[in-house]
Protein backbone atom coordinates (compact mmCIF):
# COMPACT_ATOMS: atom_id res chain seq x y z
CA UNK A 1 0.00 0.00 0.00
CA UNK A 2 1.28 3.66 -0.82
CA UNK A 3 0.28 6.78 -0.70
CA UNK A 4 0.50 9.70 -2.85
CA UNK A 5 -1.10 13.02 -1.52
CA UNK A 6 -4.84 12.16 -1.19
CA UNK A 7 -4.49 8.93 -3.21
CA UNK A 8 -3.77 5.32 -1.65
CA UNK A 9 -2.58 2.89 -4.23
CA UNK A 10 -2.95 -0.82 -3.23
CA UNK A 11 -0.35 -3.28 -5.24
CA UNK A 12 -2.02 -6.82 -4.96
CA UNK A 13 1.72 -8.87 -6.39
CA UNK A 14 0.01 -8.75 -10.28
CA UNK A 15 0.29 -6.22 -13.13
CA UNK A 16 -3.38 -6.78 -13.82
CA UNK A 17 -6.28 -3.72 -13.14
CA UNK A 18 -8.62 -6.60 -11.30
CA UNK A 19 -5.91 -6.51 -8.21
CA UNK A 20 -4.71 -3.31 -8.30
CA UNK A 21 -6.52 -0.22 -6.98
CA UNK A 22 -6.27 3.47 -6.44
CA UNK A 23 -8.69 4.76 -3.84
CA UNK A 24 -9.05 8.73 -4.09
CA UNK A 25 -9.93 10.57 -1.10
CA UNK A 26 -13.43 12.93 -2.39
CA UNK A 27 -12.72 15.05 0.60
CA UNK A 28 -9.03 16.32 -0.30
CA UNK A 29 -9.08 18.61 -3.16
CA UNK A 30 -7.99 17.30 -6.88
CA UNK A 31 -4.13 17.27 -7.41
CA UNK A 32 -2.97 16.47 -10.93
CA UNK A 33 0.30 16.53 -9.10
CA UNK A 34 0.01 13.39 -7.18
CA UNK A 35 -2.29 11.70 -9.95
CA UNK A 36 0.54 12.03 -12.10
CA UNK A 37 2.78 10.58 -9.86
CA UNK A 38 0.34 7.72 -9.29
CA UNK A 39 0.76 6.85 -13.09
CA UNK A 40 4.35 7.48 -13.42
CA UNK A 41 4.85 4.86 -10.61
CA UNK A 42 2.73 2.32 -12.11
CA UNK A 43 3.79 2.64 -15.39
CA UNK A 44 7.52 2.32 -14.25
CA UNK A 45 6.51 -1.03 -13.02
CA UNK A 46 4.40 -1.78 -16.06
CA UNK A 47 0.90 -2.27 -13.66
CA UNK A 48 -2.57 -1.60 -14.72
CA UNK A 49 -4.81 -0.41 -11.98
CA UNK A 50 -8.51 0.11 -11.33
CA UNK A 51 -9.51 3.28 -10.38
CA UNK A 52 -13.23 3.12 -8.21
CA UNK A 53 -15.21 6.00 -8.67
CA UNK A 54 -18.78 7.14 -7.17
CA UNK A 55 -20.96 8.58 -9.63
CA UNK A 56 -20.96 11.94 -7.47
CA UNK A 57 -17.60 12.59 -7.26
CA UNK A 58 -16.47 15.41 -9.80
CA UNK A 59 -13.47 13.77 -10.89
CA UNK A 60 -14.14 11.51 -13.39
CA UNK A 61 -13.81 14.19 -16.51
CA UNK A 62 -10.52 15.13 -14.88
CA UNK A 63 -9.43 11.45 -14.65
CA UNK A 64 -10.21 10.77 -18.15
CA UNK A 65 -8.37 14.03 -19.86
CA UNK A 66 -5.08 12.21 -18.35
CA UNK A 67 -5.79 9.24 -20.59
CA UNK A 68 -7.42 7.12 -17.59
CA UNK A 69 -9.92 5.08 -19.23
CA UNK A 70 -13.58 3.95 -18.06
CA UNK A 71 -14.01 0.24 -18.16
CA UNK A 72 -17.24 -0.41 -16.39
CA UNK A 73 -19.97 0.76 -14.20
CA UNK A 74 -21.47 -1.47 -11.77
CA UNK A 75 -24.48 -0.60 -9.61
CA UNK A 76 -24.46 -0.22 -5.73
CA UNK A 77 -27.00 -2.69 -4.40
CA UNK A 78 -28.54 -2.06 -0.48
CA UNK A 79 -30.23 -4.53 1.77
CA UNK A 80 -31.32 -4.20 5.54
CA UNK A 81 -31.02 -7.42 6.83
CA UNK A 82 -32.89 -7.30 10.04
CA UNK A 83 -36.11 -9.00 9.84
CA UNK A 84 -35.05 -10.39 6.32
CA UNK A 85 -36.37 -13.90 6.24
CA UNK A 86 -34.07 -15.94 3.71
CA UNK A 87 -35.73 -18.49 1.33
CA UNK A 88 -34.53 -21.54 -0.78
CA UNK A 89 -34.31 -20.91 -4.29
CA UNK A 90 -34.21 -23.54 -7.25
CA UNK A 91 -30.76 -25.24 -5.61
CA UNK A 92 -31.14 -25.66 -1.47
CA UNK A 93 -28.87 -27.94 -1.70
CA UNK A 94 -26.11 -25.75 -2.39
CA UNK A 95 -23.39 -25.65 0.15
CA UNK A 96 -20.72 -22.51 1.00
CA UNK A 97 -17.48 -24.15 1.56
CA UNK A 98 -14.89 -21.55 3.12
CA UNK A 99 -11.59 -21.37 1.60
CA UNK A 100 -9.33 -22.70 4.80
CA UNK A 101 -6.54 -24.33 2.54
CA UNK A 102 -3.94 -24.60 0.11
CA UNK A 103 -5.73 -27.34 -1.87
CA UNK A 104 -9.31 -24.96 -1.78
CA UNK A 105 -7.04 -21.44 -2.71
CA UNK A 106 -5.71 -23.45 -5.57
CA UNK A 107 -9.21 -24.58 -6.50
CA UNK A 108 -10.92 -20.88 -5.93
CA UNK A 109 -7.81 -19.64 -8.39
CA UNK A 110 -9.12 -22.18 -11.40
CA UNK A 111 -12.67 -21.65 -10.91
CA UNK A 112 -12.40 -17.77 -10.63
CA UNK A 113 -9.87 -17.91 -13.81
CA UNK A 114 -12.87 -18.96 -15.63
CA UNK A 115 -15.67 -17.07 -14.36
CA UNK A 116 -13.78 -13.91 -14.39
CA UNK A 117 -11.56 -14.05 -17.39
CA UNK A 118 -7.82 -14.17 -15.65
CA UNK A 119 -4.70 -16.47 -15.76
CA UNK A 120 -4.39 -19.24 -13.32
CA UNK A 121 -2.38 -18.40 -10.09
CA UNK A 122 -3.22 -14.70 -9.57
CA UNK A 123 -5.73 -15.35 -7.02
CA UNK A 124 -3.71 -17.61 -5.39
CA UNK A 125 -1.05 -15.15 -5.00
CA UNK A 126 -3.50 -12.43 -4.18
CA UNK A 127 -5.44 -13.93 -1.71
CA UNK A 128 -2.52 -15.91 -0.12
CA UNK A 129 -2.87 -14.52 3.19
CA UNK A 130 -6.31 -15.24 4.36
CA UNK A 131 -5.04 -19.60 4.93
CA UNK A 132 -3.12 -17.46 8.21
CA UNK A 133 -6.06 -16.40 9.39
CA UNK A 134 -8.29 -18.11 11.81
CA UNK A 135 -11.55 -19.12 9.74
CA UNK A 136 -14.03 -18.03 12.71
CA UNK A 137 -12.48 -14.67 13.50
CA UNK A 138 -11.31 -13.69 9.43
CA UNK A 139 -13.56 -10.74 8.09
CA UNK A 140 -12.75 -11.51 5.03
CA UNK A 141 -14.13 -15.17 4.06
CA UNK A 142 -14.16 -16.92 -0.04
CA UNK A 143 -16.08 -19.71 -0.54
CA UNK A 144 -16.57 -23.00 -3.13
CA UNK A 145 -20.11 -22.95 -3.50
CA UNK A 146 -21.16 -26.95 -3.69
CA UNK A 147 -23.75 -28.06 -5.54
CA UNK A 148 -24.08 -32.34 -5.48
CA UNK A 149 -20.54 -32.60 -4.46
CA UNK A 150 -18.70 -30.01 -7.58
CA UNK A 151 -17.52 -26.76 -7.54
CA UNK A 152 -20.58 -24.79 -9.47
CA UNK A 153 -19.02 -21.21 -8.41
CA UNK A 154 -17.65 -19.15 -6.51
CA UNK A 155 -18.40 -15.75 -3.71
CA UNK A 156 -16.89 -14.08 -0.93
CA UNK A 157 -18.09 -11.93 2.45
CA UNK A 158 -16.26 -9.10 4.18
CA UNK A 159 -17.56 -8.17 7.14
CA UNK A 160 -16.83 -4.59 9.38
CA UNK A 161 -18.87 -3.70 12.17
CA UNK A 162 -22.12 -4.29 11.22
CA UNK A 163 -22.01 -4.01 7.22
CA UNK A 164 -21.08 -7.09 4.93
CA UNK A 165 -20.08 -6.21 1.73
CA UNK A 166 -20.56 -9.01 -0.98
CA UNK A 167 -18.02 -9.89 -3.52
CA UNK A 168 -17.05 -12.00 -6.05
CA UNK A 169 -19.84 -13.62 -7.51
CA UNK A 170 -19.53 -15.91 -10.41
CA UNK A 171 -21.11 -19.02 -11.68
CA UNK A 172 -19.39 -21.62 -13.80
CA UNK A 173 -21.36 -20.78 -17.44
CA UNK A 174 -22.85 -24.29 -17.31
CA UNK A 175 -24.71 -24.10 -14.40
CA UNK A 176 -26.03 -20.62 -14.64
CA UNK A 177 -29.75 -20.34 -14.76
CA UNK A 178 -29.98 -22.95 -11.93
CA UNK A 179 -31.32 -20.29 -9.03
CA UNK A 180 -27.49 -20.54 -7.71
CA UNK A 181 -26.32 -17.16 -7.77
CA UNK A 182 -29.67 -16.85 -5.61
CA UNK A 183 -28.66 -19.19 -2.95
CA UNK A 184 -25.55 -17.53 -2.70
CA UNK A 185 -26.86 -14.58 -1.87
CA UNK A 186 -29.04 -15.63 0.66
CA UNK A 187 -26.47 -18.38 2.49
CA UNK A 188 -24.14 -15.25 2.91
CA UNK A 189 -27.32 -12.76 4.31
CA UNK A 190 -27.49 -16.00 6.86
CA UNK A 191 -24.02 -15.66 7.60
CA UNK A 192 -23.60 -11.71 8.09
CA UNK A 193 -27.01 -12.33 10.40
CA UNK A 194 -25.35 -14.75 12.48
CA UNK A 195 -22.39 -11.92 12.91
CA UNK A 196 -25.10 -9.30 14.20
CA UNK A 197 -24.91 -7.41 10.54
CA UNK A 198 -27.71 -4.57 9.79
CA UNK A 199 -26.95 -4.31 6.86
CA UNK A 200 -25.14 -5.72 3.14
CA UNK A 201 -24.16 -3.71 0.38
CA UNK A 202 -22.66 -5.36 -2.68
CA UNK A 203 -21.93 -4.20 -6.42
CA UNK A 204 -23.73 -5.32 -9.45
CA UNK A 205 -22.55 -5.53 -12.93
CA UNK A 206 -25.58 -4.95 -15.54
CA UNK A 207 -26.49 -8.88 -15.97
CA UNK A 208 -26.89 -9.51 -11.89
CA UNK A 209 -28.69 -6.31 -10.95
CA UNK A 210 -32.33 -7.89 -11.89
CA UNK A 211 -30.93 -10.91 -9.17
CA UNK A 212 -30.37 -8.60 -6.58
CA UNK A 213 -33.82 -6.90 -6.79
CA UNK A 214 -35.51 -9.89 -7.16
CA UNK A 215 -34.21 -10.49 -3.21
CA UNK A 216 -34.65 -7.49 -2.15
CA UNK A 217 -31.64 -5.46 -2.74
CA UNK A 218 -32.67 -1.51 -3.84
CA UNK A 219 -30.17 0.39 -6.55
CA UNK A 220 -28.51 3.29 -5.08
CA UNK A 221 -26.52 4.25 -7.63
CA UNK A 222 -23.47 3.39 -9.89
CA UNK A 223 -20.06 3.19 -9.18
CA UNK A 224 -17.46 3.84 -12.01
CA UNK A 225 -14.41 1.73 -12.42
CA UNK A 226 -11.17 3.71 -14.23
CA UNK A 227 -8.33 1.60 -15.50
CA UNK A 228 -5.25 3.21 -15.84
CA UNK A 229 -2.21 1.39 -17.84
Amino acid sequence: MHKFNNLIVTIGGTNQSLFNYVFYTEEAEFCIKSVQEVLNYLQERKIEATWPIDSHMKVRTKLENLGIKSASTPKKAFLNIRGHLPFHGRAPNLVLKVVNSQEDLIELDKMTSVIFYHDIGIVSTFLRGILNHDNQASKLKFFLAKLNGKTVGTCGIYIEDEIAGFYSDGVLPMYRNQGIATEMIMQRIKIAQQYCCKYVIAHCMKSSVNLYKRVGFKMLGNLHLYISS
